[in-house]
């Protein structure tokens, strides 16, 4: 192994480890999420929602809807991981004029593995959850419920996202490399 596949796969892991332990923009709680969207169908007394099973299956309704949203998110990605995990394999064969699986054999198996572990969190989302039946008991944990399972999706999806544009970062620099090489 050379250095610049020395020096690739140590970034690449370090951006892999900063990647998924950097926390932006996911709140810790969904306490506010609760209230802010609970205030939006109710009309009066602050129990509004468990009190109108109208106003109630509005609320849980609308956030159902964004546990929908992220499973699409993810299928997305997923698609996105195929595709490019399908392009690192083309170009990873052996050919005359970019040969970068025999250059750099170690990167291009790590991005594989980068690639290959954000599918693994996206298919991991999709398993059935039934959550608890004291969850189901009134409209307003249900809706805290489901937001705290949005709420945890959210940060998985986000780092799927880091994982599958770092590998696009990463064999766009390989092809570069390999193209200035030979």
């Amino acid at each position: 192994m050379g250095t610049f596949d020395l020096v690739f796969t140590g970034v690449l892991i370090a951006a892999t480890i900063w990647a998924m332990t950097w926390f932006p923009d996911i709140p810790r709680g969904t306490e506010g999420h609760h209230e802010a969207l609970t205030a939006r169908f109710e009309k009066s007394s602050d129990d509004a929602i468990d009190k109108h099973p109208s106003y109630g299956d509005a609320a849980v309704a609308y956030v159902d809807r964004i546990a929908d949203r992220q499973l699409t998110k993810a299928r997305g990605i997923l698609s996105f991981d195929g595709l490019i995990l399908a392009f690192l394999g083309l170009i990873a064969r052996s050919s005359e004029k970019l040969d970068i699986a025999t250059a750099h054999m170690v990167p291009v198996l790590l991005l594989m593995g980068l690639l290959a572990g954000s599918s693994a969190i996206c298919l991991f989302l999709f398993r059935a959850r039934w959550g608890y039946v004291a969850d189901l008991s009134t409209f307003s944990r249900e809706i805290a419920a489901t937001l705290a399972l949005a709420r945890r999706r959210s940060f998985w999806i986000e780092r799927t996202v880091r994982l599958s544009l770092l590998s696009l970062a990463g064999i766009v620099v390989l092809v570069i490399a390999t193209v200035i090489k030979g």
